[in-house]
């Protein structure tokens, strides 16, 4: 199984629209550098077949620029812009084939596409926590977690079902996709130890600026303690900003051996 992070910025990409910063002046110069960062998507490839998780708003350009084979399904995480709406961009592509491709998602990702992309020619398959799919040989299992303060908070574990994280496990290897998240319930922990690889969202790394707010992500050392308390063999961080102001490189070497900064175009083999 190959994973290929096409996208691993956060919701504004960088550079951010309008922002002048150090970092974002950074990336305008070469929008190719590990510093210039289109919104999460990722390409999951066995001998089976390919697949996405997630469809970001840069499909587009993350198509064209890394030559993606034409997929079937499109397995997403929750409905929010940076994660889905990149199917805006498919309309000709979708109208252009025989058989309807097929978005795999949560009930409130169903509700939000039923309301605002009815007009798009695909199916879409309802998930439920914890029961697996098999995509391209992969075993695919979602798992809920706590993300959009406000729909979220009131909710029991049992009821949670807005963000999936997905399991992916194929020929023994197992591979954990945290999305979003600004809490994940000890059930999910437990699935969850000591699997391969670790891709975990990293949007506020590194940064103190919002400490003490409610936010939607988890936050600075949270994100570190919670990726050393799964015990992954190899942890990368996506949905990378620019709050922090540090470059590419800078980052990785505040990082624990085996923690990586991912970004586009980033490969991980298993």
């Amino acid at each position: 199984m190959k994973i290929k992070i096409l996208g691993s910025g956060a919701w504004q990409g960088i550079p951010a629209p309008f922002c002048s910063c150090k970092l974002c002046q950074l990336a305008v110069k070469n929008l190719y550098c590990q510093d210039a960062r289109t919104r999460p998507q990722f390409m999951v490839e066995t001998r089976q077949g390919s697949f996405l998780i997630e469809v970001s708003p840069d499909i587009r350009t993350q198509s064209t620029r890394f030559s993606l084979p034409a997929v079937n399904d499109f397995v997403v995480s929750h409905w929010h812009f940076d994660h889905m709406y990149g199917l805006h961009e498919l309309l000709t592509w979708l109208k252009s084939l025989e058989i309807k491709p097929v978005v795999h998602g949560s009930l409130s990702t169903k509700d939000k596409i039923e309301k605002e992309f009815s007009y798009l020619p695909f199916d879409f398959n309802l998930l439920e926590p914890y029961k697996k799919i098999n995509l391209c040989g992969v075993d695919i299992t979602p798992l809920p977690l706590y993300h959009a303060f406000g729909i979220d908070e009131e909710l029991s574990e049992e009821e949670i079902n807005n963000t999936f994280a997905y399991l992916l496990e194929y020929e023994g290897k197992r591979v954990v996709y945290l999305s979003d998240y600004y809490k994940i319930q000890p059930k999910i922990l437990d699935k969850i130890k000591g699997v391969d690889v670790l891709i975990a969202d990293g949007t506020y790394l590194f940064t103190d600026k919002f400490k003490g707010i409610k936010l939607n992500h988890m936050h600075n050392e949270g994100i570190l303690q919670l990726a050393s308390s799964i015990g992954a063999k190899q942890v990368y961080f996506h949905s990378i900003s620019h709050l922090t102001g540090l470059n590419h490189q800078e980052m990785q070497a505040k990082l624990p051996e085996n923690y990586f900064i991912s970004y586009d175009g980033l490969e991980i083999d298993l």
